[in-house]
């Protein structure tokens, strides 16, 4: 009996546990756009991808006043093919013996170019602006990220929103059947009508298994923009907030100054004209120096040689690349100022439009919240009233039923219409 009490207790122990989890594990899966928004930023492959790319420009621009490095050399260095002249040797000139010196060298020499200064520094600037390029495109990155994760995380909200409309309307429905089935069996309603609300309840779970596959694919779009490999399903955090975007006015200087695309654009230009300035500064000479020690054969004295050198690249055969690259760049930064003012008057007149269809779309929904709806609902619940007291028609409840769900839904599509707008105009303006 004891050990039975101890078993009963572990089980109990283990299932209070199991709740627990459930419990836990049921709170960490509501996803709120914050939480979206974070993992998005720190966990999604192309955010990393740019930011590895910065990681990786900053790194070459630590190599980037590098010098060449140095030259050794080693060999012979004037000496005659025929070795025996390597070696002194005696020879009877005119009765006299002379000796003479070997000839030849062997030669280890050392070359260092030094490159001027200003190059370096104008290369390592140049190198050091990449980067501030990727960190910018990094961020119209997320933007667009950010947006689509908005889009499919309000789709779901919405979603819901329709799906716990539905449902209740299938309540209603089975309620509706389900008294005239009663009602049948006295000739109080015909068979037809009963088929029809049967009709209308197929249609109903049609609706809802159309909703939830729907849903489980905006669930995965959002698991695939945090780079969630378990596909796990959330529930959706059901608030929202409705912004006066329609109100604001529309500020040139802060699009500029808010838009990374921009951004990039505006250091674009300064990497051009830093390689504009990298080109211009190879008119500037290199310079070197050499130096050679040579082991003479025999009894020679041994030697050195030391030399100084200096690159002249004004020389119009070699300055006709650099000086050309220098007008290209003009070229390009006068493109980078062109795309960018495309930019801005796009995106003025697309906020324009959006203010305009924000505003339409408020006072549809204010339509319905103050005129139609309650209208519709007023209507059926009297039609649901009379048809429960047998005063009024089952087609006559059908029908107001299905024009307030109609309505509902269509309230539902507005108001998704809404969100969509407003994430678009905080994507032209990149509020994240």
């Amino acid at each position: 009996m004891e050990k039975l009490n101890c078993s009963m207790l572990k089980n109990k122990y283990l299932l209070s546990l199991f709740f627990v989890f459930v419990y836990v594990n049921s709170i960490a899966q509501l996803l709120t756009y914050d939480s979206l928004k974070t993992v998005i930023l720190a966990e999604n492959p192309e955010l990393e991808m740019y930011r590895y790319n910065a990681q990786a420009l900053d790194a070459m621009a630590e190599g980037a006043t590098a010098w060449e490095a140095p030259q050794i050399g080693m060999g012979l260095f004037m000496t005659p093919y025929n070795a025996t002249y390597w070696k002194p040797k005696t020879m009877g000139v005119d009765g006299a013996d002379m000796t003479s010196s070997g000839m030849g060298n062997f030669m280890i020499q050392g070359r260092q170019m030094i490159p001027n200064p200003a190059k370096l520094n104008a290369n390592k600037k140049y190198m050091q602006a990449m980067s501030t390029v990727e960190v910018e495109s990094q961020n119209a990155a997320a933007n667009n990220l950010l947006y689509h994760a908005k889009t499919n995380f309000y789709e779901i909200q919405i979603a819901d929103r329709k799906l716990a409309i539905l449902n209740e309307s299938k309540k209603t429905l089975d309620i509706i059947i389900e008294l005239g089935e009663g009602k049948v069996a006295y000739n109080k309603i015909s068979i037809a009508s009963i088929y029809k609300a049967k009709s209308q309840r197929a249609m109903l779970q049609n609706e809802i298994a159309m909703l939830e596959a729907d849903r489980i694919q905006r669930t995965h779009v959002l698991n695939n923009l945090m780079n969630c490999k378990d596909k796990t399903s959330y529930t959706i955090d059901t608030q929202f907030v409705i912004k006066n975007y329609d109100k604001e006015l529309i500020d040139t200087t802060k699009i500029k100054n808010n838009r990374s695309d921009l951004l990039a654009l505006d250091q674009e230009i300064q990497v051009a004209l830093l390689k504009q300035k990298t080109e211009q500064v190879k008119s500037n000479p290199d310079f070197g120096i050499e130096f050679g020690h040579m082991s003479a054969f025999g009894n020679n004295p041994n030697l050195f040689t030391l030399m100084g050198m200096v690159t002249i690249p004004i020389a119009p055969w070699s300055s006709k690349m650099y000086k050309a690259n220098a007008v290209a760049y003009n070229h390009k930064i006068k493109s980078y100022q062109s795309q960018k003012e495309s930019i801005i008057n796009e995106a003025i007149n697309t906020l324009y439009s959006l203010k305009n269809k924000i505003s339409s779309a408020k006072n549809q929904i204010g339509l319905y919240d103050t005129m139609i709806l309650p209208s519709l609902k007023k209507s059926y619940d009297f039609a649901m009233l009379a048809y429960t007291q047998n005063t009024g028609d089952l087609f006559e409840a059908l029908d107001a039923r299905m024009n307030l769900q109609m309505a509902q839904i269509q309230y539902q599509e507005t108001l998704l219409n809404l969100l969509t707008l407003q994430a678009e105009y905080e994507k032209q303006l990149q509020i994240y």
